[in-house]
């Protein structure tokens, strides 16, 4: 490597600064006197040197009569102003207050066969009929088996799980469990089957179940646990999250500028400073690196095949994150852990250069932690696939709503069989007991925000160009966005570093 080049994670880039600088002014017949040297020789990294060198000359040939000397004054008249910057950022005056709520990493312990199944589906319906329970509306729901001796014209509300749902001649019929029994219950108003049909398969539904003269049962509606409408909980102190996902670090489609330019805006290179002086965390959904083996033929995807050395390029990157801004890191599909939910933290000996650094922490997915006091539920998102899948009127480029939905539901990953890889854990950490300030997701790569009942649902994208997958399914991506919540209000202000963003 030659002395004169700069070694970064992207590569070797120009020589630094005075190097070709100097070589311009002695290859144009001028000469530096000592103090212009060091003057050009001290200029801020990510000055251009060669511009302001240019100018040099371009002034020194209009006065063909003077010395074919450049002064120190010659270099003063052409140097960047410098941008004024408070000596400490707010947000470096505040400790980071990280507190993490639930975690699965040191309580994963599947029950193999249908016995570990048994158990996740039976402490799921518990827990969620416990949720059922604390609504007004609901509060009264009984079992099914309070439905075998309904007389005609009564009804009763049931909650159950969603086991089936099938035609029935022109009509949707339900096919609902529970520890006490199974329910098969129509549904022929139009209002009550689109609820039927956006109820996901294995969740939690309440269904107000009436009896027919002909003794067969209909249901007169189809409600999901839901989240109550609660107050916005905010911190005193206006600090900022940012928010990202998806950055597949190691594969060849990674946006290695773009998030150069992010990590540069955190360093206040390009100003800004109301937004990044109270940035006090960053907050990773999943997928920091791409992974090896995720889907056939990845390995012509990547630009570094090695998962450790993955993780040591996603260090090195990070590392150059202002070291006050605390880094939370949750995995996803691409990282290095199993594929079944819930996942545990990436361990140790695979990421051993970032557990390394002082203000990173590794959580499980999904997991709850608070941030100064604002509550933040973070999941990487691999069922939305599902989700977008199998629901009417959803779609990826709106992947808040499929998150809204599962909020709804108050479980994260709730259909047992499709492209989502369940754990047959004792308990169900899929369950959204306690509900989120903030819910933040990934996977998908497309970009959004949502408020719903006082909760903020954030997609937070990509960093990830297009891949041949995505083209081939019609996907476009939302790259290089990042979200920065306000913790004092839910507010939300975005960032691109995208190549336009920055084209002038």
């Amino acid at each position: 490597m030659s002395p004169d080049s700069i070694n970064t994670p992207w590569g070797f880039l120009r020589p630094v600064p005075e190097s070709k600088a100097v070589s311009r002014v002695l290859s144009s017949g001028y000469m530096l006197d000592a103090k212009a040297f060091e003057m050009i020789r001290a200029l801020p990294a990510g000055t251009d040197a060669d511009g302001l060198v240019e100018k040099i000359l371009e002034q020194k040939a209009v006065s063909p009569g003077e010395a074919k000397v450049i002064t120190e004054d010659d270099v003063a008249k052409f140097m960047p102003r410098e941008t004024p910057r408070p000596t400490e950022r707010p947000a470096a005056k505040d400790p980071a207050e990280v507190e993490v709520l639930s975690d699965p990493t040191q309580a994963i312990a599947p029950v193999e066969g249908a016995e570990g199944f048994n158990g996740l589906f039976r402490d799921r319906y518990q827990r969620l009929f416990s949720i059922v329970r604390e609504r007004l509306d609901t509060k009264n729901s009984a079992t099914v088996s309070a439905t075998k001796n309904l007389a005609p014209g009564k009804k009763v509300k049931v909650a159950g799980l969603l086991a089936d749902r099938s035609s029935w001649r022109g009509s949707i019929e339900l096919r609902v469990d529970d520890p006490t029994g199974t329910l098969k219950v129509v549904c022929q108003d139009p209002l009550v089957e689109k609820s039927a049909l956006e109820a996901p398969l294995d969740s939690m539904v309440v269904v107000e179940v009436s009896r027919g003269k002909s003794g067969s049962l209909y249901a007169g509606s189809v409600v999901l646990p839901d989240v109550p409408g609660h107050k916005v909980v905010s911190t005193s102190h206006r600090v900022y999250a940012a928010l990202l996902s998806d950055l597949h670090i190691g594969s060849r489609m990674f946006l290695a500028d773009d998030f150069r330019r992010f990590l540069q805006w955190l360093n206040g290179a390009f100003g800004d400073e109301d937004v990044v002086g109270r940035v006090k965390y960053l907050v990773v959904a999943g997928d920091l690196v791409d992974g090896v083996g995720v889907y056939p033929g990845q390995e012509f995807q990547l630009a570094e095949r090695d998962p450790k050395k993955q993780y040591d390029l996603a260090a090195s990157l990070l590392s150059q994150v202002p070291g006050h801004i605390q880094i939370i890191l949750s995995p996803g599909n691409h990282d290095t852990v199993r594929q079944a939910l819930p996942q545990p933290a990436v361990p140790v000996d695979m990421a051993e250069s970032l557990y390394a650094m002082d203000n990173v922490r590794w959580v499980g997915d999904p997991a709850c932690v608070k941030l100064h006091g604002v509550s933040f539920l973070l999941y990487h998102g691999k069922s939305l696939d599902d989700v977008i899948a199998t629901t009417p009127n959803l779609a990826y480029d709106r992947p808040t709503e499929a998150m809204r939905l599962l909020l709804k539901a108050r479980h994260l990953a709730p259909t047992y069989g499709k492209r989502t890889a369940l754990s047959p854990e004792p308990r169900d950490y899929m369950v959204i007991d306690q509900v989120p300030d903030v819910f933040h997701a990934g996977h998908v790569h497309t970009y959004g925000e949502l408020s719903y009942r006082g909760t903020l649902l954030i997609n937070s994208g990509t960093w990830q160009a297009q891949t041949d997958f995505q083209s081939n399914m019609g996907l476009e991506p939302t790259p290089s966005v990042i979200p920065v919540v306000d913790l004092s209000t839910l507010e939300v202000t975005r960032r691109s570093f995208g190549a336009a963003a920055f084209a002038s």
